[in-house]
């Protein structure tokens, strides 16, 4: 305890007044005469023991009371658990305003009692002290000191965002800016209503720092919610007259079961597949719609379903781009089984050179080398390049042995070695049916039924320090074919030519879709849709000049009355353009890009409206050094702000216990003579008596 007027305490010394007087007595006699000496033995006398116990609580009180009046006047403190440096002071205050933050609370909706708790923050410091406003967009211009009026002025234009941030990314970014500011004294405050989503009790930290967070939970109310929590299309490619299946998985975070719930999909606007689901209480259903691809371009997909009160998360948007042709490229030999497998395709754009006429364009996804024996260094050099920037690359040895080139291609790509050509009859013993070429394409009776290929001569391969994983495994351990990811392409290695002299792969089931899907998937599918508020680059389909104007970004759908467009920033990365967000798009939808389409989603961590109380949070971080919450955010803020740190003052509990001390010498002298008189009320003075 520290006192601010500490010369006060010699009023102490009064304390000898009340204990001279009651040591010396100094009490007043008077004589009272009686006119019958009989009558006596109606009053009733207290007993010394009594009033010797009255007389010392007496004492006590008046003593307290003049202990009370000293103390008010010294003015005691309890000190505070954060001393303030010599230096100066900032501030970080995180506002919670996620979608969740649209709840009611006691005092409006939950953002507005947030800022009014950033308001309260900020009343408790200095008005020369610097602030940061941190919000979930994590826009630029958050990261930059206010001053106390122009941080008011942010709190009050402060809305809601569709962005959603896990908190210990938020005190990641609030640790690494007051860590940048040098100041001496730094503060942190995160106020939020804690979804259970974003605070998960089993990754809830915080950086280590030289500085105390404050967790200010608001009271968030449970809501049942049912959601579109994903969408996938799963397909290697999309043509005109095909089919695609669109799988929704719906979630149900409420109490009570949904049956018969309408799912519908919408494509440019019109509606192509209606389904029904049950969904049990607190669990996930999914549901397929399919729809047939009637034009060839972009389309803009929505799945659609109807729940209140929350219904952000109802729509869930989708694109995909249909009738783009394949570009591959044959090189070397001819092989007749793979002319009849792609010449006629009509989603393939076949061509075959020689040798010598292997030229890279950008129009190719697919290249297919077909037992090349030589390979000069300029080809293996851009062919490297191109598959780390995204193509497929197949590779067919030939039989003569000469692969020493082949090899230094290998090398650069990472890939397996070829080894001793070996002549020996071996069976495929083993087919990996997980990967990608395979992807739904036998039944589960086909793949009890499936025929193992024979190679009669193949090459060993070494792995060595590769990455490459087996794709078809022979049943002496070693490896007919290898797949390899490269940078953001990826290379197939077989360890056998391609023809009916060395194996009969080629004449079996398994052939076609290996090879075929090999150019399927070379081309990779851009992402049915985005999720809003995230900061990665989105790599576009078309390259623009970063020099030149970009074009706009133009939304095209959503529940905006209003079209709203921008210039984005899109930037060149490798050979690609990408577009870097920067927190512009605030609705879900369709947005076109020039002559491309993109969708976006809000966050379904929003969507989970489950909330941690105080004693959830308090247990979460128990033991986190430099971690506090707020127990009670009712409460003004800015009083236990200015208590952590300047003290909690005593000096009004001094006065209350001075008057209560004075009350109740009061009512050590009062109320035995009212008792008395309230027993023996008769006047002895009194004739009439």
């Amino acid at each position: 305890m520290i006192f601010a007027n500490p010369i006060f305490l010699w009023g102490l010394l009064a304390l000898l007044i009340p204990i001279a007087v009651h040591l010396f007595n100094f009490r007043r006699y008077r004589k009272v005469y009686f006119s019958n000496v009989e009558r006596l033995s109606a009053v009733r006398s207290e007993t010394r023991r009594t009033s010797t116990l009255r007389r010392w609580l007496v004492l006590l009180m008046r003593c307290l009371a003049i202990v009370g009046l000293v103390l008010a006047f010294a003015q005691p403190t309890l000190p505070g658990n954060e001393q303030l440096q010599s230096g100066t002071t900032v501030v970080s205050i995180y506002v919670d305003n996620s979608f969740s933050m649209e709840n009611s609370g006691s005092n409006g909706s939950q953002l507005e009692t947030a800022k009014q708790k950033a308001r309260e923050i900020a009343a408790a410091y200095r008005p020369g002290d610097r602030f940061q406003l941190l919000s979930n967009t994590f826009a630029g211009e958050e990261f930059r000191w206010l001053s106390r009026e122009e941080f008011l002025d942010a709190v009050d234009a402060l809305q809601i965002s569709p962005a959603s941030r896990h908190l210990s990314e938020v005190a990641q970014r609030q640790t690494d800016f007051l860590n940048q500011s040098g100041a001496a004294n730094r503060h942190a405050y995160l106020v939020s209503d804690f979804q259970s989503s974003i605070a998960k009790l089993s990754t809830f930290h915080f950086p280590l720092s030289t500085f105390n967070f404050t967790l200010v939970p608001l009271e968030g109310t449970a809501t049942d919610n049912l959601y579109i929590d994903t969408l996938v299309l799963d397909a290697p490619a999309y043509f005109v007259s095909g089919s695609v299946t669109v799988e929704a998985t719906l979630r149900n975070d409420g109490s009570r079961d949904v049956e018969k719930l309408p799912v519908k999909l919408f494509v440019n606007g019109r509606e192509r597949a209606l389904a029904t689901v049950d969904i049990p209480a607190a669990t996930t259903a999914k549901t397929s719609l399919r729809f047939t691809i009637d034009s060839a371009g972009w389309l803009n997909g929505r799945v659609e379903i109807a729940d209140y009160p929350v219904t952000f998360d109802d729509n869930y948007y989708f694109t995909l781009l249909a009738g783009q042709r394949i570009g591959m490229l044959q090189v070397g030999a001819g092989n007749e089984n793979l002319e009849k497998l792609f010449a006629h395709d009509s989603a393939v754009l076949y061509r075959t050179v020689a040798a010598n006429g292997l030229a890279v364009t950008p129009d190719l996804t697919f290249i297919l080398l077909n037992e090349l024996s030589s390979l000069p260094s300029g080809q293996a050099q851009s062919l490297a390049t191109w598959v780390e920037e995204g193509g497929t690359l197949c590779v067919v040895p030939p039989a003569d042995g000469h692969v020493e080139q082949l090899n230094a291609l290998l090398a650069q790509l990472n890939a397996p070695r070829l080894e001793s050509w070996n002549v020996r009859a071996v069976r495929a013993s083993k087919v990996d049916l997980q990967s990608s070429l395979y992807r739904q394409v036998f039944s589960r009776s086909a793949k009890e039924e499936m025929e193992m290929p024979t190679v009669q001569g193949r090459y060993l391969m070494n792995s060595g320090q590769s990455l490459s994983q087996p794709v078809i495994t022979l049943a002496d351990g070693s490896l007919l074919l290898a797949s390899t990811p490269h940078g953001a392409g990826r290379l197939y290695l077989f360890s056998t030519p391609l023809t009916a002299q060395w194996t009969d792969f080629v004449a079996q089931a398994l052939f076609v879709p290996t090879l075929y899907n090999m150019a399927l998937y070379s081309r990779p599918l851009p992402p049915a849709a985005y999720t809003l508020g995230g900061a990665d680059p989105i790599f576009l389909q078309h390259a623009y000049d970063p020099a030149g104007t970009p074009p706009e970004m133009v939304e095209v759908s959503g529940s905006k009355s209003q079209v709203s467009s921008f210039l984005p920033d899109i930037r060149r990365v490798g050979n690609r353009s990408a577009l870097i967000p920067h927190g512009e798009l605030t609705e879900a939808g369709h947005y076109k890009l020039g002559d491309e389409y993109l969708a976006f989603n809000y966050d379904r961590l929003e969507s989970q409206l489950q909330f941690l109380t105080p004693q959830e949070i308090a247990d979460a971080i128990d033991g986190m050094e430099g971690v506090n919450v707020v127990r009670n955010a009712a409460k003004p803020l800015d009083r236990e702000i200015r208590a952590r740190r300047n003290g909690t003052p005593l000096w009004h509990w001094c006065i209350l216990l001075a008057l209560a001390a004075l009350l109740a010498e009061t009512l050590l002298l009062k109320v035995p003579k009212v008792l008395k008189d309230l027993k023996d009320p008769k006047d002895f003075n009194d004739p009439k008596a």
